[in-house]
């Protein structure tokens, strides 16, 4: 006679491991979510900084894109180079101004938030190569957390003589930067690095008075400025630092900081 087998006992989990089991779900589902969030988080706060940094990059390539043609003359007709109209002294040479507000000149050497120059825009249509007019002045500043560019500028009746071509408040300027994506906090343009040479030295003569003859400071026309009417030749080369700093609008942890040296291709020669 075969005996049949009772079922063993069964019987369901414990209040306590029911709760064990809550926790540990919690705690998986809780680490699952961290790590999608820290994850979602890194990734917009690349995107961020890779928009920004792509900005700032746009934004220097055109400052020294146009920088470096200052001075610029296409065809001089075999006429001297110190008398190129794009880069005259106190007219239309490269200067570098310290802000808008006192629009101050800066020494050759100096620093400042805005620059201006010429060059002979011969790439713009109606404009008659070799003359200097409106649309051959350009410059770049910082105005309200906004980069502008100088679109065109208005040349006086005595040729830019006596500085206000290289004014900062003159002239048309437009927008470079879109006050609805990026502030630019900070915006310099450095010449420390310029350079300026006494082509007539040495010429046997204590020009600086501090009786040595044909030192160094008489070679540099930066420290020793030849006499008007001496004669002396001297050649300027022009190198510009710029610095931008800027910022995504409405965000002050997006940041980034960019340096770029541009070397203007067309010394300034003059006669004294």
């Amino acid at each position: 006679m075969l005996m049949r087998s009772l079922p063993s006992s069964q019987r369901g989990l414990t209040f306590i491991e029911v709760l064990i089991g809550l926790a540990i779900g919690v705690i998986v589902i809780g680490g699952a979510l961290f790590v999608y969030s820290s994850s979602v988080q890194s990734s917009n706060s690349t995107l961020r900084t890779s928009k920004l940094n792509q900005e700032v990059a746009g934004l220097m390539l055109v400052m020294t894109n146009d920088i470096r043609r200052a001075g610029y003359w296409e065809n001089n007709g075999g006429t001297a180079l110190q008398l190129n109209p794009f880069s005259q002294p106190n007219a239309t040479t490269l200067v570098v101004r310290d802000d808008m507000t006192t629009d101050a000149v800066q020494p050759p050497t100096g620093q400042g938030t805005c620059i201006t120059y010429a060059y002979d825009a011969t790439y713009l249509a109606g404009n008659t190569p070799g003359v200097l007019d409106d649309a051959d002045l350009f410059g770049f500043r910082l105005n309200n957390g906004v980069v502008q560019m100088r679109q065109s500028g208005t040349v006086d009746g005595a040729a830019c003589v006596g500085g206000t071509c290289t004014s900062c408040a003159n002239g048309v300027w437009a927008n470079v930067t879109d006050a609805n994506l990026i502030e630019v906090t900070a915006l310099n343009f450095d010449l420390t690095n310029s350079a300026c040479l006494n082509a007539s030295e040495p010429n046997l003569v204590d020009d600086n008075v501090d009786g040595v003859v044909d030192d160094d400071a008489e070679f540099n026309c930066y420290v020793t400025a030849p006499v008007v009417g001496s004669g002396d030749a001297t050649a300027e080369s022009r190198e510009v630092r710029i610095t931008v700093t800027a910022r995504l609008a409405n965000d002050i942890v997006t940041q980034a900081t960019a340096s770029q040296t541009v070397t203007v291709r067309n010394d300034v020669l003059r006669i004294r």
